[in-house]
């Protein structure tokens, strides 16, 4: 039997809302008159397009596939929400590269990843990577940890 009402799909629609409200609530903020790619909304404006376009495409696939009925698990999605809601808030006090890193590994274990190489090089890389590319490369440092102050 085939149902409108699946995870995947729930999932993909609270995914693109949210992209869509993240890209509206980068309008309207006051900075000092840079304009364009001077603009601290620049990149993270450029970002969430990119994210809500692909949410937005990963709606339409997923309303087009036929899915059967399956029970919903939602402790996945839950433990992933509440983990974002904690990574926001301890970004700036730990600093990007600790919260991304954990907030992968986090993400990868309620995702049903128990590869230990691949839980802990993942997210480091990951994080490790964009602290490179943001903080050295591209000399628009992302906030610091008060623990690893030279990444």
């Amino acid at each position: 039997m085939h149902t409108l009402l699946t995870e995947r799909r729930i999932v993909s629609v609270l995914i693109m809302v949210l992209s869509l409200g993240l890209v509206v609530s980068t309008f309207g903020l006051n900075f000092a008159d840079l304009g364009g790619a001077f603009s601290p909304m620049f990149f993270p404006r450029i970002v969430l397009f990119i994210l809500t376009g692909l949410a937005v495409l990963n709606v339409f696939v997923d309303l087009r596939a036929h899915m059967d009925r399956k029970p919903i698990n939602l402790k996945p999605v839950l433990i992933i929400g509440v983990t974002f809601v904690i990574y926001v808030l301890l970004l700036v006090p730990l600093g990007y590269f600790i919260s991304s890193a954990v907030m992968g590994f986090i993400v990868l274990l309620a995702l049903g990843l128990r590869n230990p190489v691949m839980l802990a090089l993942v997210p480091l890389v990951s994080a490790g990577t964009l602290v490179a590319l943001f903080n050295h490369l591209l000399k628009m440092p992302l906030p610091t940890s008060p623990f690893f102050w030279w990444l």
